[in-house]
């Protein structure tokens, strides 16, 4: 009992640091992405995330244990099943993603502002002519060779299982192609992402959860530790002409595939052995 007030200071200074640094990188790396956009410099737009995610995640404290690799492959669209916002950190941390996201995430405080000058594509699965122009936005990406991420359960889950992948967004692989005649195929990798050991459940933010966004980033940072296992996929080559629905039930089949079989506390083990530098 007597050691609970240090306990309470300690994550109070951890909490007043988290987001003192997450303060200062935003102020230090974003407007030179906000310069970049404006200045229609690619690479700009495509290092300064990565960068500032690799930071977040160190800050927050992933641990990440990791199978295969991200594809050198262009365009790339890259499919995963969706269990927590820290998907996005994750991903983004290895790769130059833009992402699509439901339209909520657009009016998340901080965060919102970030996806949107990330170039993140907002979509309103309830309108289908939304969708269609989600579609649209997509094959603009592809066709300029950049690599857009998709989480085509269409909602965020617990993670104990992989709910049936939605196949309308997959459209854009043959929207792209028609329009993109130079293009022979389009390359689509599966990738799963999965929160393991101690932290595992409160590092989730599943639809279901009733916590508020903000209060979840608070408690994500008190963790101090979340072990994570991502596995990267082979490729898969999509031509014009593949079928959408077999091509979703295939990505969906490689995800489920892909998540760890193993008992948490094994992954965990291999997590702290095998982490990123």
């Amino acid at each position: 009992m007597k050691f609970r007030p240090i306990l309470q200071v300690l994550r109070i200074f951890r909490l007043g640091y988290v987001l003192g640094a997450v303060i200062l990188i935003t102020l230090l790396l974003y407007p030179w992405l906000a310069a970049s956009v404006l200045l229609r410099y690619r690479r700009g737009q495509r290092l300064v995330p990565k960068v500032f995610h690799r930071i977040l995640r160190t800050l927050l404290g992933l641990q990440i244990c990791v199978q295969g690799a991200p594809s050198s492959r262009r365009p790339l669209l890259v499919v995963a099943n969706h269990t927590s916002w820290l998907d996005i950190v994750i991903l983004s941390s290895f790769l130059p993603v833009i992402f699509v996201a439901k339209q909520e995430v657009a009016r998340l405080p901080i965060f919102g502002w970030l996806a949107k000058l990330q170039r993140s594509i907002f979509v309103n699965r309830e309108r289908r002519q939304d969708v269609h122009a989600t579609i649209r936005c997509i094959a603009d990406s592809l066709a300029a060779g950049e690599v857009v991420g998709i989480f085509p359960e269409g909602t965020s889950t617990d993670g104990s299982d992989v709910s049936p992948f939605r196949s309308a967004l997959i459209g854009a692989v043959s929207e792209t192609l028609r329009r993109e005649q130079h293009l022979s195929a389009i390359f689509i990798q599966p990738v799963s992402v999965a929160y393991v050991g101690a932290n595992q459940r409160s590092a989730i933010w599943a639809l279901e959860d009733e916590i508020p966004f903000v209060p979840h980033l608070l408690q994500v940072i008190n963790l101090r530790r979340i072990d994570v296992a991502i596995a990267w996929g082979d490729p898969i080559s999509a031509g014009v002409h593949s079928d959408r629905k077999a091509l979703t039930r295939r990505l969906e089949a490689a995800v489920r595939q892909l998540m760890p079989k193993r008992a948490n506390r094994e992954i965990s083990d291999l997590a702290a052995d095998r982490e990123v530098p």
